[in-house]
């Protein structure tokens, strides 16, 4: 794997956007926050055993024509500050061909915190919700690992932000409405570490 290698020379001759793009090639980053980057350490195995609860279950309820992009999917916030977050899941609904229809497209977005990284819990309760509400997407699921908590926000009717559609605990499913219409077990999720 290629390492990156950014000096202080190269920070002041080149805007953010741009170190983000440099460092994502090598590494987790998003750029939500106006004027700060978080680079984001790996998850820990907790989190991944989530997302693979998440993923496997988007996999097997939905067709083959949806698509499902864990962990890869690099969203630019719908503003012109070239910000953008890469969501720990986002399914897009059928009939895409482009990248701006896919964006168009996008019926729910999930993220799962980590709790080893404050600066990524904040973002994943208060800012992401924010944006991706703005944006329209209809459908936020939270994953709070340091509550054993999920939270499913749907955009509120009329409103380009989003109320609490359900809530529950680890152990409680998520049923998830239309357009999926399917549940979400959630028994096997493991508690964060104490």
């Amino acid at each position: 794997m290629a390492q990156a290698v950014v000096t202080v020379d190269e920070i002041n001759q080149v805007d953010l956007r741009s170190l983000a793009d440099r460092l994502l090639e090598t590494t987790r980053v998003e750029y939500v926050d106006k004027g700060v980057l978080l680079v984001i350490n790996p998850p820990g195995f907790e989190h991944g055993r989530i997302l693979d609860s998440l993923n496997r279950a988007f996999y097997t309820s939905l067709s083959a024509d949806w698509h499902i992009y864990p962990e890869n999917f690099q969203w630019d916030l719908p503003d012109d500050t070239r910000r953008f977050s890469v969501p720990d899941a986002v399914v897009v609904s059928p009939g895409t061909g482009t990248r701006e229809d896919e964006r168009a497209a996008i019926a729910l977005v999930a993220e799962v915190t980590s709790p080893d990284s404050p600066g990524t819990v904040l973002n994943d309760r208060e800012i992401k919700p924010l944006e991706y509400a703005k944006a329209g997407i209809p459908l936020y699921l939270l994953v709070d690992q340091e509550l054993g908590r999920w939270t499913l926000y749907a955009l509120a009717e009329g409103w380009q932000r989003y109320q609490i559609a359900a809530a529950g605990k680890y152990g409680e499913p998520v049923a998830l409405p239309a357009p999926f219409g399917f549940e979400i077990q959630t028994a096997s999720w493991p508690r964060v570490r104490d």
